[in-house]
């Protein structure tokens, strides 16, 4: 079977029926990688110091006020170490679950049987999938702090603000932050690349930017449509949390968020990747000729 081309709203709704279709096969790496994630998360906020901040914070507003600026750092630091290493520690899981994701429906597409007792294999893909994660994020992050350094020296030359430098500041900031953008949206490929190509972590950069050029406009439109299904999906915790908070206090509202968001989290990343993977299929079949047999 030969996978051909689709139009953009094709490959929306194909990914939509394949979500429905995979969606049970989907849950269990989704699961099994957040749990463990989202506990090691509160153990790291909890060892480093950064709950008992964060509870002062938030319980104790007038605390922030009787602070000296000059140690408001050495206070912030244990919630700033926190948030950096739960941050690698989710993006560990979330590229799990999307390498995961990439084989249950690239077989699916190819009308193969999902892949079964392959713990071991897809954790040996995850590894390349999230450093070239970190690769092009360290190198999307390094862009985009250069573009806002350069964007701010004309502001600091001119002083107090005017028509004219508005405008400019207004045109010359797309432009020297465009590379960071450019990158990160033609890197977007590299977990399905790793996940079906078995590619290693620069060869998977380099497929990704292939893969996306002279699709990089429609390639952004996705990314952007399937990142806003997400958060409407997260924002929907808030709606069972807030009513709680009211009823019941912070304290409760905090923790079902937290035990709710380990389990969403995982389902919304599972259903990105799923959906991530016919972009990705798309894009290739639109460069080469693409056999069921390939995607998998």
């Amino acid at each position: 079977m030969q996978v051909v081309p689709r139009p953009f709203g094709q490959v929306l709704g194909d990914s939509m029926n394949t979500l429905g279709r995979t969606w049970r096969y989907l849950a269990p790496p989704a699961l099994l990688a957040f749990i463990p994630a989202g506990l090691a998360t509160l153990l790291v906020f909890r060892l480093t110091g950064a709950v008992e901040v964060f509870d002062k914070i938030l319980n104790e507003p007038a605390f922030i006020q009787t602070v000296p600026r000059e140690t408001m750092l050495d206070l912030l630091l244990p919630f700033y170490r926190a948030t950096g290493l739960a941050a690698l520690i989710n993006m560990a899981a979330a590229a799990f679950v999307y390498v995961a994701s990439h084989r249950i429906v690239a077989a699916d597409i190819a009308g193969a049987p999902p892949p079964r007792g392959a713990v071991g294999e897809t954790v040996r893909r995850t590894t390349p999938a999230f450093l070239a994660w970190l690769v092009a994020a360290v190198a999307g992050v390094l862009l985009l702090v250069a573009g806002l350094a350069l964007w701010m020296i004309p502001a600091s030359l001119v002083g107090a603000p005017n028509a004219t430098s508005v405008l400019i500041a207004g045109f010359l900031l797309p432009i020297l932050v465009g590379p960071a953008i450019w990158l990160l949206v033609s890197a977007s490929m590299v977990t399905p690349v790793v996940a079906l190509e078995r590619l290693g972590v620069l060869a998977s950069l380099r497929r990704s930017i292939g893969l996306v050029k002279g699709r990089w406009w429609p390639t952004l439109g996705y990314l952007l449509l399937i990142g806003v299904f997400g958060v409407i999906a997260l924002q929907l915790i808030q709606f069972i949390a807030i009513p709680l908070m009211a009823l019941g206090g912070v304290g409760l509202a905090l923790n079902l968020v937290a035990i709710l968001g380990i389990v969403t989290q995982g389902l919304i990343v599972a259903g990105i990747g799923a959906m991530l993977t016919w972009w990705y299929v798309d894009l290739r079949a639109r460069k080469e000729t693409l056999l069921g047999e390939d995607l998998h």
